[in-house]
């Protein structure tokens, strides 16, 4: 597995942000390779810590309209994407999600 950390800064309140937030995470549902996503926020800062079947899925969803689309809206900035290797053994453990349900 491969896990993919997106943060950028908000204009928008996250109430407001509610409706589009909750249309994108259903499209999310559709992403071919995403196991899990879990949405976090500090302040205006929003983002999500994704978790894919592999590198190349991650890449695919990175290289996306989706991802485009969200990159490109003017109230978002200070986009900040990190990649990370997956402890497999080690989250299996601690009950991270499995790549099988992808």
């Amino acid at each position: 597995m491969h896990a993919v950390l997106i943060t950028f800064t908000s204009s928008a309140s996250v109430d407001d942000l509610k409706g589009p937030f909750t249309d994108y995470a259903n499209a999310l549902r559709g992403v071919s390779g995403l196991v899990a996503k879990t949405w976090i926020q500090d302040g205006s800062t929003l983002g999500g810590f994704h978790i894919f079947a592999s590198r190349q899925a991650a890449e695919n969803y990175l290289n996306s309209q989706m991802v485009a689309d969200l990159t490109s809206n003017p109230a978002f900035s200070n986009f900040q994407i990190r990649h990370f290797d997956v402890l497999d053994e080690l989250s299996a453990i601690t009950g991270s999600p499995q790549a099988a349900r992808a």
